[in-house]
């Protein structure tokens, strides 16, 4: 069955921009390896303010583009591009395609919907033949700005004890990706041809707490939900203690982050 992570009603379009260059260069990277050359019907998932919707309409000008997300404030930002494509408010798990696709790019939304064994295969049955599912996903699991904030869970409250509930720290503590061999095993029967990659890109990123700002909007987003708000108001102190303390900035006032990402293109 597939799950939905518990996440806070709406995102902050506004901070979410505040890295999207950075934010544009894995969808560039997954688009570099997709060989479509007229697709009609794009359907951009998890669209958020638009940042691969615009690079979708720059590369195929011509097609029925679509973005669809949940998020009423991210389409509102959206729907302020000067872009031809229309735009739906919906839960990928409810959502099916008003056409059968020829593109379905998936840009840093699928890791927060759990059961992959389940949900790809159902993305690529809404595929026209000779379609392609695009995705790529932060892997961030055993990254040390996570590892910092389930630390921060299990001892930040008073005393050193833990903050939340155990179902919340259990849940921030599950991994729902697969390993790049199980996502072949799974996908390769349901392909004609199939890339999956991964890559680890040192972001060099600038602010007063730049890690912090870009985690917020949206890997901490179930915590900050979940939380009272003496209890977020802990975790923020505890958790910028240390994650200023592992990422300091650079002499150049820079702060380097290494971030990794899974790539898949799938074609049917």
């Amino acid at each position: 069955m597939i799950t939905r992570l518990n996440v806070a009603p709406d995102w902050d379009a506004k901070a979410y921009q505040q890295f999207s260059r950075l934010r544009q260069r894995p969808v560039n990277e997954l688009l570099d390896r997709v060989e479509l050359h007229n697709p009609k019907h794009i359907y951009d998932l998890g669209c958020g303010t638009g940042i691969a919707t615009q690079l979708l309409a720059q590369r195929w000008p011509r097609a029925q583009l679509q973005g669809v997300d949940s998020s009423r404030q991210m389409l509102d930002e959206a729907r302020c591009l000067p872009i031809h494509a229309s735009w739906k408010q919906s839960d990928l798990l409810d959502w099916q395609p008003e056409q059968p696709a020829d593109l379905l790019l998936a840009a840093a939304v699928l890791h927060f919907i759990g059961d992959h064994d389940t949900l790809l295969p159902r993305l690529l049955g809404q595929l026209n033949r000779g379609g392609c599912l695009a995705a790529h996903m932060p892997d961030w699991r055993d990254a040390l700005w996570y590892r910092l904030m389930l630390d921060t869970l299990d001892d930040a409250g008073p005393g050193g004890t833990p903050l939340g509930t155990r179902q919340l720290r259990q849940r921030m503590a599950a991994r729902p990706l697969l390993a790049l061999e199980d996502y072949y095993r799974l996908l390769a029967p349901l392909t004609e041809s199939l890339d999956i990659w991964e890559t680890e890109q040192l972001q060099v990123v600038d602010g007063k707490s730049p890690v912090y700002d870009w985690v917020k909007v949206s890997a901490l987003r179930p915590v900050m939900q979940a939380l009272n708000s003496e209890e977020q108001s802990r975790f923020i102190y505890h958790y910028l203690m240390r994650v200023h303390e592992h990422y300091p900035q650079e002499r150049n006032g820079h702060t380097l982050f290494p971030f990794k990402r899974i790539f898949i293109v799938a074609t049917v």
